[in-house]
């Protein structure tokens, strides 16, 4: 912990030692001493060796000083106002600069010294190597006293004495020690005033001057009568003194009055007489005169009211019944009952707004709930309206800002958009050509390479196969997997081509009678009409929809055990690759185990696969037709039955293994199959990763493709984190406070926030602010709330949270972040604000009604918003009217301090006798032209200063040095308390 300290002087190394003058500078002597020390004998010390004398330099060899040693002024530089009962001083951070080229004396003059000249004494003019000023001699302190106004101010540790605490500060150069000029000069108000550091020696002043130095260059600067004197300028600054009045004088005229006590304070009174203004729509209902009491965004304490007062009860109930059917109007045009009938042409059609409806979806006003209070109530209106009126008076600098937010989410909306039509494109051409496809044509869509066939547990361990790795290893050919393959089977490629028009031909030259035709019948168009069943087939007729697997109960039992490649360990019944090589490749079409089990094996129930028909009997027509073909004795007949002659072969020679299909384990029908080939090719989920890549997840986790619009554009809006009431206090100040500008001078009282007041006013300034982004065309919904914080501070503070998400059932105030802890607001009007801009407030929880204690609980305020240059509102948190006075808080004025300040108090009536050094004031100061002089004067009203009572320190005005004198002029900071119960009145019983 740190003590203040005041110090006469400092002065260290030989400039300390210096005890004489040679010339114009200070000198000493030098002596050195010697000591002998020899073992096993005693120490010897012999006299002091004198050196020669050794001159310092002097007041007259220096042309000034680093300015930048100048660490604080005071007044400081332009300062307009500052109070005139204090004394100009300047501070140093070489705490020995004042005394470094002083002359030894007994008590030594510092060589610098401070004066202060009013704007109409003298000002700068050029000089070389200095500026110069002519100071008159009234502007002129008495130099034989500059002892007493030069000083050292050190803040010291408990555990060190001042002089160490010097002595360390000027060796190392640490700012903990700073030396002090003062100017003894008492100041007048309201004056404008120029503040000079000079040399306080004609030795200083010839240098400062470039004159030749003068025989008596020792001497003072100047002596007390001197008319005017021409000074060099080390260092200057200007500053003016406010008008009359102390800090203290000022603070004592605050008086604090209840608010209740004030006519037209708190509340104003609207007249609502005619609520349309061109028509009169409560003639016959109310009487001449109707008026509502309406408060503002703060009101008196214990004058909370949920619902509107009305002078006249028959004039609110009417006034509601017409509002309600007035913004209900627009909505009602557009039910269907109203579909086809004639134009509405009522100015209805144009209503006042409807609060709230942007942020709720409600076209018209609820029976209960804050909109129903907000739209229905005459104060909650208007405070909706100021805030709308706000955003339409501030729209292009809010747009500005707003667009300043909006990033780059322009960019993500144009991306957003763009995939939107595309997918809706692709959307359309899939509808168009994929959806009328059937299951077997469809299931060529899927890619062998990327498709995996979930393998069940006895297969693959539960782990996914492409479709591609089934095939590497099995008997299908590698061409299966190509695009030459794809394009020779899909439903319009060659073979479907040829095997249709072979079929046309066949049918076409076929006889009613069943007789061969005389073309006879060509492979080709024999098989054409199974091919087509089997590409058009709509379960799982094609190899792919094989490979996806088939119920185990509709496969027969094997005929010889197969091992295939599915899984190394286990036995398969058939290989499903080789079943596919043997349909599709093995003479184009056949080799299918089905249609050998058909046509072999008489007494079959029911064929597998009932796509493709009685294969059979169409087989035994076939043959039919052969051998009438041959009958025919065709030339051609030879070279068309070559298929069949291969199909004879297949199933009449040779024993195949049975069956050669996937027996189990391959766990997705083709049901699944097809669905999953949908899903897949279906474009929004490919878009909506797409777009999840690119924006990432914060704007695209919450979408999900079951969405009605999941590639909508990114709905956003700006926040900002200023607080709405201070807008509201420089526009319209009477809104914020009613009767605010009436309020008397040199006044405070107490006052409470209007939660439903400022939250009508923010659904306002948001609901207009939605409609002009809209209006912008910025990426907004308009349910956003933009404003969300009412009183300071700003940024992350609570706030009202977004009105969309307000329960409708709730009621205007509930939304308050304040709520539950209370908000307490001082108002405080008069000039010492306006005198003294940093007046510090502060709540203090008294202890025995006094705030000297230091067990009192002290609390800064929350906000601070001036009205005026004269008027402030203090918001204290947590704090209630009720507590207040019930706990004995007080309220506490604190003079602003900018650093330690000197001078002396403005006596007033309320002023203590002079019984302390504290009390001393100018009327007891001893003054000479002026300036304070460090003596006891005599007058007509006695000493100046009184005598004091014994046990005071120092004990008198005579016969101190310079601490002393600093201890005296040293000004603690004034505060004045007063209670919050003379500012709340008495709550309602």
């Amino acid at each position: 912990m740190t003590r203040r300290w005041f110090i006469s002087s400092a002065a260290v190394g030989a400039a300390a030692d210096a005890t004489s003058v040679t010339g114009s500078r200070p000198s000493f002597s030098p002596a050195v001493r010697i000591a002998r020390a020899i073992e096993e004998q005693a120490a010897e010390t012999f006299p002091d060796r004198p050196g020669p004398a050794l001159q310092l330099l002097g007041p007259g060899d220096t042309i000034g000083f680093d300015r930048a040693v100048v660490v604080r002024e005071e007044p400081p530089p332009g300062c307009p106002n500052s109070p005139a009962n204090y004394l100009a001083h300047v501070e140093f951070s070489d705490a020995s600069l004042p005394w470094l080229l002083s002359f030894p004396a007994a008590r030594k003059l510092p060589w610098l010294a401070l004066l202060v000249l009013r704007d109409d004494e003298g000002d700068l003019k050029q000089g070389v190597p200095l500026p110069v000023v002519d100071a008159p001699g009234t502007a002129l302190p008495d130099l034989g006293d500059a002892w007493a106004w030069a000083h050292v101010e050190a803040r010291v540790e408990d555990h060190e004495t001042p002089e160490a605490a010097v002595t360390r500060d000027v060796r190392s150069g640490v700012d903990n020690v700073v030396a002090r000029l003062i100017c003894p000069r008492a100041l007048d108000p309201d004056r404008g005033w120029l503040a000079c550091v000079v040399p306080a020696t004609k030795a200083g002043v010839a240098a400062g001057l470039g004159d030749t130095p003068p025989p008596d260059a020792t001497a003072q600067a100047w002596s007390p009568g001197q008319s005017h004197a021409r000074l060099p300028v080390y260092h200057w600054w200007r500053f003016r003194t406010g008008k009359k009045g102390s800090f203290e004088e000022l603070a004592r005229n605050v008086a604090p009055v209840e608010g209740d006590s004030l006519e037209g304070f708190g509340s104003r009174t609207v007249d609502v007489r005619h609520p349309w203004p061109h028509k009169d729509v409560l003639q016959g209902v109310a009487p001449a005169q109707v008026t509502v009491s309406v408060h503002g965004a703060l009101r008196l304490p214990h004058t909370d009211t949920a619902e509107d007062v009305w002078s006249d009860t028959a004039s609110m109930n009417k006034f509601r019944e017409l509002i309600v059917e007035h913004l209900d109007a627009p909505a009602a045009r557009r039910q269907p009952e109203r579909v086809g009938m004639p134009p509405d042409r009522d100015e209805k059609s144009v209503a006042a707004p409807l609060y709230g409806s942007h942020h709720t979806g409600a076209q018209q006003v609820p029976a209960d709930g804050w909109m129903n209070e907000l739209n229905t109530q005459v104060k909650y209106r208007i405070a909706a309206a100021i805030g709308a009126r706000y955003v339409q008076l501030e729209q292009e600098f809010l747009m500005a800002r707003a667009w300043e937010q909006v990033g780059q989410v322009n960019e993500a909306n144009q991306a957003l958009a763009a995939t939107e039509l595309a997918a809706e494109a692709a959307r359309a051409a899939q509808s168009k050509h994929l959806d009328p496809m059937r299951t077997a044509p469809l299931t060529e869509l899927s890619s062998l390479y990327r498709d995996v066939i979930e393998a069940g547990e006895e297969s693959t361990g539960g782990r996914g196969q492409p479709v591609a790795s089934l095939l590497r290893h099995s008997a299908v050919p590698d061409g299966v997997a190509t695009t030459a393959f794809v394009r020779l089977t899909r439903p319009g490629g060659a073979l479907r081509r040829r095997s249709r028009r072979a079929m046309e031909v066949a049918e076409a030259a076929a006889p009613t009678s069943g007789a061969v035709p005389a073309g006879g019948v060509t492979a080709t168009a024999a098989t054409g009409a199974f091919l087509s069943r089997a590409l058009d087939a709509s379960k799982v007729s094609m190899p792919s929809t094989w490979l996806a697997g088939v119920e185990r109960s509709a496969i027969p039992p094997a005929g010889e055990v197969v091992h295939g490649p599915m899984a190394a360990s286990e036995s398969r019944a058939g290989d499903p690759s080789a079943a596919f090589a043997s349909q599709t490749l093995n003479d184009v079409l056949f080799g299918l185990w089905m249609v050998a089990v058909d046509f072999c094996e008489e007494g079959i129930a029911s064929p597998m696969f009932e796509e493709f028909g009685n294969p059979r009997q169409e087989l035994v027509e076939l043959f039919a037709r052969k051998e009438e073909g041959k009958k025919a004795g065709d030339p051609r007949a030879a070279a068309r039955p070559v298929a069949l002659r291969g199909i004879r072969r297949k199933i009449s020679a040779e024993t195949r293994a049975t069956p050669l299909l996937a027996g189990v384990g391959m766990g997705m029908t083709s049901d699944t199959l097809v669905k999953r080939i949908r899903r897949e090719i279906h474009p929004v989920p490919r878009c909506m990763g797409h777009m999840t890549s690119r924006l990432g997840e914060v704007v695209m986790g919450e979408r999900s493709d079951q969405d009605a619009r999941p590639l909508r554009p990114i709905m956003t809006h700006p926040e900002f984190g200023f607080p709405i009431a201070a807008e509201l206090l420089t526009r319209w100040p009477e809104w914020a406070v009613p009767g605010v500008s009436a309020f008397p001078d040199n006044s405070s009282t107490l006052l409470e926030p209007n939660p439903a007041f400022v939250e009508a006013m923010l659904v306002g300034v948001n609901q207009e602010f939605n409609r002009e982004l809209r209006w912008r065309e910025y990426p907004t919904d308009e349910a956003g709330t933009p404003f969300s914080r009412f009183w300071p501070p700003g940024g992350t503070q609570a706030s009202y949270g977004e009105i969309a998400r307000w329960a409708p059932d709730a009621k205007l105030g509930d939304h308050d972040p304040d709520r539950g802890t209370s908000l307490l607001v001082l108002l405080i009007r008069g000039e010492v604000l306006q005198r003294y801009p940093g007046t510090v407030v502060l709540a203090a929880r008294s202890v025995d009604r006094k705030v000297e204690s230091p067990d009192v609980t002290w609390q800064e305020p929350r906000f601070v918003l001036p009205v005026d240059e004269r008027t402030n509102l203090y918001g204290f948190a947590g704090l209630s009217a009720a507590q207040a006075v019930a706990e004995h808080w007080m309220f506490v004025m604190r003079e602003p301090m900018r650093g330690a300040q000197f001078g002396f108090d403005v006596r007033t009536p309320e002023s203590p006798p002079f019984d302390s050094w504290p009390n001393l004031t100018w009327d007891e100061v001893p003054t000479v032209n002026g300036f304070v002089v460090p003596r006891v004067l005599a007058g007509a009203d006695g000493e100046r200063p009184p005598a004091l009572g014994p046990g005071q320190d120092p004990p008198g005005w005579e016969g101190l040095d310079a601490s002393n004198f600093a201890r005296i002029l040293f000004q603690r900071p004034f505060q004045l308390a007063f209670s919050s119960s003379a500012m709340v009145g008495e709550p309602p019983a």
